[in-house]
């Protein structure tokens, strides 16, 4: 036989290319890229957040998919999630108070007393924790099991309603040929002796059958012209286990129990005993056989993470497909249309979120390829909502037209099922890296956090379905001769390449006219040698450039590391648990990934290395704490600590990792290397400082510098410091004074604001007002104190007599503020006569909260607010009298001393210019106003006077005499002192009394209240 020179080139070069490959893929092949052994995978990553932030959203979409959830589930979701989120950061508080709390007792060793006191806490927090804890646990339970009953999110082109309301997106294919029972796809197989289901019957049951003769090999040919026809579009072959778990059927969306009758099965359940308890003594994982290869293909990819340059993984299944079916079809139920077990070609695509949707076309693409090779007329629907699965985002169906049983029927679908899948299988893909300018050359994956690991989107549909195209072909290319009987079969040219066996009973005509262009799956397709170069040449090259794969582990370290998260943060640290201790290569993946942080890692990288290694440690269980400690992570650490250039933060808490650990495990043998890390490494630090101590001592004898001159040179080192250190003070001195100094220039330059001058006039009636509440609020401080039983309540804890406090506080301030602008004397008495009232209120009050206060003070106390507490009665009573003493004393006045001259107008007269109302005669003290501001002086201590001394000093007296006020304008004081000396007095102070045969000019040095004056304080 003799060979092509140009294939046989061909050949070599595809050879060496596939050699090539093989040694790039094994050199960078890593335990990490194999699927994982584990028994199990990590909880389905759902969008909780998703979910309660599209609550209406939500519930539509399920009522418009009839999905079978219970009523309000979404708003139960979002309720649940709220919840967990409260409970989870209060556990992760108390987690950190805990650490805390485990740093502060290692640190009182010598004080038994406060230590215990630190261990009784603990003991109850952690109680708090393991509580916290099993409420989370059961939280997170229930929302996760309501969660994973949410279907997709539906696309916005799809209708809404049952699969009447289907859309036709294209029609292909020859025209359909009339509807006839004479071509019922039963009848012609088993005339031809193409099948046997009477056979499938006895040995299985009802809807399994035998493929015999020409049948076995149509359906051979219809895998083999499908299969090539996937792979010219670039998807690899792979066969499928047909036995999966459920729970891998539950993660894909599908339901191996039927929700509304837990006894009926959609799926056919492996038992490993015919006792259903033994299964739960031998722990046997649940198995059930694959309903579509879409199953075990979504799982060969789980928890997985890819690079986007990986993406778009295209994979075509060839596995067997088992239907359990439960329930009557009808007409759909009669030979091969609805069987329960059958061959299927599955493609399955994993790809990029944003390249979801073109994917999906593609996939559209290659079945429409493979349908029209095969000759019958076919149409491609848009399926509405009532007709999507759990997973599906969007669905395309492709029918065929099956004359025997007169209308068209489902040979394919595709589906969309974004990252429905892809969460609960945990598929994901690191983006590529931006290349633009503006991105950081320092920006990393960790400081992405975790929107740098997006979930991949997968998509399935169906290449074939051997038993409905065997169907479809059967029914279209029946071949009858005149009498109506079956005599041949007549199928596409474009599976006479994949027809094996020949045709020795000649039943089997290949038509040429059902294909008019050569079929992409032959081997004489002029293309193929040259896509397979391609394709090798694709491969060699993504072997030759893929960057080393991460595991998932890793990629968490990375994460919990990066700068997103505070040095303490507990937050991910479960999560990174929870994947350690489900995958056989947890601890040492876990320990390869800090131990890289620890190394080359920036101090906060190595401080979050080191808490998550303390995390883990603490909660991973025996086996990673037996195994995480290998020799390279120990010199690690030992290294970290001995290293003088290590951050100061990441060496206590080194240290504090280790004394931790060495009190934890210093009495478990299987523990000892970790409980020695803390002695080990504090030698290794010494050993570190005393070498470097000893190298600098013989560098310096080996340079014949003796001990004088280091001396000298310290000496010298450290005066230069001081010097240095003084100048940098003078430095900020003087940089401190050039600062007040052009404060002060700034502050000088600002135009000052005038205060708007005080206006007595136009304050009158706000002065009145505000005497007249606080002297309302000092009663009711008063009255409120009095009120209180001191023996069963305190001043303090009573609301009224707190509210009467403040409010007596808040009047005093304006009360203050007038005696501060007023110049008035009247109006000064009055409100330092109010303020004397507030003050001696609040005084009382301070003296009955005192806690050294005795009894009989308090009693004392409380009987002088008893006195002064006036009621309503009593107070009109004191008015009355005042009024009445007012009146007398102007009457008396008018007929003595204040009556004027023969020669003078009355001053009383209305007409007289020094006429003063009666009311206010009794109020003159001296010439007031605007014009004349000549006020007496005040009265200022003196020595004693003589008994007999008749000087009149004290009539010149003012209310002023008894304040604090002094005026600051000298000019008034002068003036003030001249007038009092040229202008003396027209009459003395008035003594108001009840006595009206009383003298109302009094001495002064006599008592000033009788025992019935009516203004003074109540007995």
């Amino acid at each position: 036989m003799q060979l092509n020179p140009a294939y046989s080139t061909r050949w070599m070069r595809s050879a060496c290319l596939r050699h090539c490959c093989r040694l790039r893929l094994r050199a960078f092949s890593s335990a990490p890229e194999r699927p994982p052994t584990s028994t199990s995978l990590p909880k389905p990553r759902l969008d909780y957040r998703d979910i309660s932030e599209n609550v209406v959203f939500k519930s539509h979409n399920a009522f418009n998919r009839k999905a079978p959830l219970p009523v309000g589930a979404v708003q139960k979701v979002a309720r649940l999630y709220d919840e967990q989120k409260d409970l989870s950061h209060t556990l992760n508080a108390k987690r950190h108070a805990r650490s805390t709390l485990g740093d502060r007792i290692r640190t009182l060793a010598k004080d038994p007393q406060k230590k215990q006191a630190a261990l009784d806490e603990a003991k109850a927090l952690k109680a708090e924790i393991s509580e916290l804890e099993e409420r989370v646990a059961r939280l997170e339970d229930e929302l996760h099991a309501l969660a994973l009953a949410i279907p997709n999110d539906t696309h916005p082109d799809v209708p809404i309603g049952p699969e009447s309301v289907a859309v036709t997106l294209s029609t292909h294919g020859p025209e359909p040929i009339p509807a006839s029972p004479t071509r019922d796809h039963v009848s012609i197989c088993r005339a031809l002796d193409f099948l046997d289901l009477e056979a499938g019957a006895t040995v299985t049951g009802s809807s399994w059958y035998y493929l015999k003769n020409e049948g076995a090999l149509l359906e051979l040919a219809l895998v083999n012209y499908a299969l090539s026809i996937a792979m010219k579009h670039g998807y690899t072959p792979v066969t499928t286990p047909d036995v999966v778990r459920s729970d891998i059927a539950r993660r894909c969306g599908f339901q191996p129990r039927d929700p509304a009758d837990g006894a009926a099965s959609q799926m056919y359940h492996l038992m490993h005993s015919p006792d259903p308890a033994a299964a739960d003594v031998h722990n046997h994982p649940e198995l059930v056989l694959a309903g579509t290869a879409e199953i075990p293909l979504a799982g060969m990819f789980a928890n997985r993470i890819f690079s986007a340059t990986e993406l778009p993984v295209k994979v075509v299944g060839v596995g067997h497909a088992f239907r359990a079916e439960a329930g009557a079809r009808g007409a759909d139920t009669r030979g091969l249309y609805r069987v329960h077990q059958f061959t299927k070609l599955e493609l399955f695509v994993l790809s990029e979120e944003e390249k979801s949707g073109e994917m999906m076309e593609e996939m559209r693409t290659v079945q429409t390829d493979i349908f029209e090779g095969l000759g019958f007329p076919f149409r491609v629907l848009e399926m509405p909502t009532e007709e999507l699965g759990a997973s599906a985002y969007r669905k395309y169906d492709a029918e065929a037209w099956m004359p025997g049983r007169g209308s068209w029927g489902e040979i394919s679908s595709t589906s969309n099922c974004t990252d429905y899948q892809a969460r609960r299988l945990h598929i994901r893909y690191r983006r590529q890296a931006a290349t633009s300018s503006s991105t950081s050359p320092s920006s990393s994956l960790a400081d992405q956090g975790q929107s740098a690991l997006p979930f991949a989107h997968t998509l399935n549909g169906t290449a074939a379905a051997v038993p409905r195209l065997i169907v479809a072909l059967v029914e279209n290319g029946a071949v009858f001769d005149e009498a109506g009987a079956v005599v041949a079969l007549q199928l596409p040219k474009a599976l006479q390449p994949f027809w094996v066996g020949g045709n020795p009973r000649g039943l089997v005509t290949f038509d040429p006219s059902s294909s008019a262009k050569p079929s992409p799956g032959s081997p004489c397709y002029p293309g193929c040698a040259v896509s397979l170069i391609v394709d090798l040449a694709k491969q060699a090259y993504s072997a030759f450039n893929r960057e080393k794969p991460h595991s998932s582990i890793t990629e968490w370290v990375e994460i919990l590391t990066s700068s997103t998260y505070e040095d303490e943060a507990y937050d991910g640290i479960p999560e990174l648990v929870d994947a350690i201790n489900i995958q056989a290569t947890g601890p040492a993946e876990a320990s390869r990934a800090i131990r890289k942080k620890i190394k080359h890692g920036n101090p906060h990288q190595q401080y979050r290395a080191l808490v998550i290694l303390k995390a883990t440690v603490e909660n991973g269980g025996h086996n990673f704490q037996t195994s995480f400690a290998d020799h390279q992570l120990t010199d690690a650490l030992k290294n970290l600590a001995s290293d003088p250039a290590t951050d100061s933060k990441v060496k206590k808490k080194l240290a504090s990792v280790l004394a931790a650990w060495h009190l934890q495990f210093k009495d478990d043998p299987s523990m000892a290397l970790v409980a020695n890390l803390y002695k080990q490494c504090r030698v290794a630090q010494a050993n570190r400082a005393s070498m470097d101590r000893r190298t600098i001592e013989s560098v310096n004898a080996g340079l014949g510098l003796g001990s004088d001159y280091l001396e000298r040179k310290k000496r010298e080192e450290e005066a230069r410091k001081k010097r240095e250190e003084e100048k940098r003070k003078a430095k900020e001195e003087k940089e401190r004074r050039k600062r007040e100094e052009e404060e002060r220039k700034r502050k000088a330059a600002q135009p000052r604001t005038k205060r708007k001058p005080f206006n007595f006039e136009q304050e009158k009636p706000q002065i009145l007002t505000a005497i007249a509440n606080a002297s309302q609020a000092a009663n009711n401080l008063v009255n409120a104190m009095t009120l209180v039983n001191t023996e069963q309540e305190s001043l303090e804890t009573n609301e009224r007599v707190q509210e009467c406090l403040t409010k007596v506080k808040q009047a005093r301030k304006q009360i203050v503020r007038y005696i501060q602008l007023v110049e008035n004397e009247d109006m000064i008495g009055v409100l330092i006569e109010t303020n004397d009232r507030i003050i001696a209120a609040i005084e009382n009050y301070d003296l009955l909260t005192k806690p050294d206060t005795s009894e009989q003070q308090v009693k004392e106390i409380q009987e002088g607010l008893a006195a002064t507490k006036l009621s309503n009665g009593e107070l009109g009573k004191l008015q009355e009298r005042q009024r009445a003493a007012i009146e007398r004393s102007v009457g008396r006045a008018g007929s003595s001393s204040m009556r004027p001259d023969p020669g003078e107008e009355s001053p009383t007269s209305p007409t007289s210019p020094t006429y003063v109302h009666p009311d206010l005669q009794d109020l003159e003290f001296g010439s007031l106003g605007a014009e004349q501001r000549n006020l007496p002086p005040p009265i200022r201590p003196t020595a004693a006077r003589s008994s007999d001394d008749d000087d009149d000093a004290w009539r010149r007296g003012s209310l002023s005499d008894f304040s604090d006020y002094e005026s600051s304008d000298e000019g008034t004081r002068n003036r003030a002192i001249a007038s009092s000396s040229s202008q003396p007095r027209r009459r003395g102070y008035v003594d108001v009394s009840d006595d009206e045969t009383a003298d109302v000019r009094r001495n002064p040095k006599q008592g000033l209240l009788e025992e019935e004056d009516p203004f003074a304080d109540p007995v």
